[in-house]
């Protein structure tokens, strides 16, 4: 049997809500793209900003809960360029998400990240989520 998994703070995260599009029922299914308009990542090991083209096309479902699919482009405060891509749950009822990050970066600093799977676990907090994210080890 192995071992329980272990998780290690990576970053407190704030993502601000941008503009909000409802493309409606189409012959696939709802959906809705909402915008990044502002956001960070704060941590030990990671301190980056949320830059460029970033949202979440998430799929709502007929009652609370809603499928994520969020992207992200951070540069980190010494200027390394890192792409995040997380798929998660919300339960729009409770104002939690659950999500599973994993990363991508060509900036030898920061390689470690391209193999990290993390875990976080988010909140509405007015015009933001704010998320806890943790490296599964």
């Amino acid at each position: 049997m192995s071992q329980p998994f272990e998780l290690v703070p990576l970053a407190t995260v704030r993502v601000a809500r941008g503009q909000i599009h409802r493309l409606g029922e189409s012959p696939f299914g709802r959906r809705v793209i909402g915008a990044i308009s502002d956001g960070r990542w704060e941590g030990e090991r990671i301190n980056a900003s949320i830059v460029g083209a970033g949202g979440d096309w998430a799929i709502p479902s007929a009652g609370p809960i809603m499928i994520l699919d969020v992207r992200q482009l951070l540069e980190t405060d010494d200027g390394a360029l890192i792409y995040v891509s997380y798929h998660g749950r919300c339960d729009r009822d409770r104002g939690t998400y659950t999500v599973a990050p994993t990363f991508e970066t060509a900036d030898e600093r920061y390689a470690w990240l391209n193999a990290v799977q993390a875990v976080g676990q988010g909140r509405n907090d007015g015009d933001s989520i704010v998320y806890d994210m943790y490296e599964v080890r």
